[in-house]
């Protein structure tokens, strides 16, 4: 009588089994037709039901239905903003349930990388849209999603700059130096919305350093940090440090490029117009000493001018035209260096202004109107 007894509950046991599995199974089915509302009906109520809600199996169907509402033509509109936060919420469940090497653990890596590329695609919609807290908010969940790849933090950065969240694009930046992702770009960008901000110069000094260490061929982070140098009476300290780096590596054209930039700004333009040469010697194509060896030459012009401007009618007419003449010799010795800098950089709009203003101080009238129409209004 008792063994009938137990068989008897056994089978209720399984009866009740089946019975709670049937809406997975059922969802499962509808998923495979097609028909995902039905299917969504039927994982929701496996989700909120005691006998299934701790089925790895469950969660990992109720993600994949979910998912795949997203951007559907049919039933896309059964989704919402919140569905790739509730299918990567299921996808985490399913693995704590399941452990790492489950029957569906090991599928969700898969299903995340879908996911991850679904919500990139929203977030640029928005970014394209100029809607940039919804973009930056899908930025967030893409990089929840795929915590170790840098795009969707790097266009973070980006519309964060755009949305004129400056101290909130630092944070990102920092988020990608943090994972390794450590260009030249980065370190640029943080150090001028750092000076966007007006951060103390200590904090702008110390990113411009940590770029150093990881570029220290950057002309510009050289540049940036020759300035703070200057800025703070710290100038003996620059030259020497450059003068140190030249000794270590004497071939480096961007040192001398510097170097030039650091003399120049201290008056010494002898010593300026020979190391920018230098720079060019070691290194034909450095656009910035070529650049600078034209803004010398050009500067040059302009005080000599300026000079004869300023004389009174009776001195003009014994030294006004010697000195116009000097002025545009001048002038002509900037074109070539203005010249060199524009083939090396095309769309550099600082070069073409200043050919533009060199050829009509020259007289070559058409030679400016065809580089004039080649800047930006």
């Amino acid at each position: 009588m008792r063994k009938v007894l137990l068989t008897a509950l056994a089978a209720a046991s399984i009866s009740v089994a089946t019975a709670q599995n049937s809406a997975v199974n059922s969802a499962i089915l509808n998923h495979k037709n097609g028909t995902l509302d039905k299917a969504k009906a039927d994982i929701d109520k496996a989700i909120e039901h005691k006998k299934t809600k701790d089925d790895a199996k469950t969660w990992f169907y109720r993600g994949v239905i979910y998912q795949d509402m997203i951007g559907n033509p049919i039933y896309g509109k059964l989704a919402d903003e919140n569905t790739p936060i509730l299918v990567l919420e299921s996808y985490d469940k399913a693995v704590e349930l399941d452990g790492k090497d489950g029957e569906f653990a090991k599928q969700v890596p898969a299903r995340k990388e879908l996911l991850y590329g679904q919500v990139l695609n929203q977030a640029v919609e928005f970014h394209n849209k100029q809607q940039w807290k919804e973009a930056i908010s899908k930025y967030d969940l893409a990089s929840k999603i795929n915590p170790t790849d840098t795009t969707a933090v790097l266009y973070a950065a980006y519309a964060s700059t755009a949305n004129q969240d400056y101290a909130g694009a630092i944070k990102y930046y920092d988020k990608l130096i943090d994972m390794g992702h450590k260009t030249e770009d980065v370190y640029k960008a943080k150090v001028q919305l750092q000076q966007q901000i007006e951060a103390p110069d200590e904090e702008v000094m110390k990113t411009l350093a940590n770029g150093l260490k990881e570029h220290p061929n950057s002309t510009y982070l050289m540049q940036e940090e020759l300035k703070y140098y200057l800025k703070n009476d710290r100038g003996d300290e620059a030259m020497a440090k450059l003068e140190s780096a030249i000794k270590a590596d004497p071939n480096n054209a961007s040192l001398y490029a510097v170097l030039g930039n650091l003399q120049e700004r201290k008056g010494n333009l002898d010593a300026a117009t020979a190391n920018y040469k230098k720079a060019i010697e070691l290194d034909n194509n450095n656009f910035d000493a070529y650049y600078n060896l034209g803004v010398l030459e050009y500067n040059r012009a302009s005080e000599i001018n300026n000079k004869a401007a300023k004389m009174d009618y009776a001195t003009y007419q014994k030294k006004g035209k010697a000195l116009e003449a000097e002025a545009k010799e001048h002038f002509a010795a900037s074109l070539p260096y203005f010249e060199r800098a524009l083939e090396i950089q095309p769309d550099d709009q600082s070069t073409m202004q200043n050919l533009v203003r060199v050829y009509t101080r020259i007289g070559r009238k058409a030679d400016a109107d065809r580089i004039s129409k080649m800047v930006k209004q």
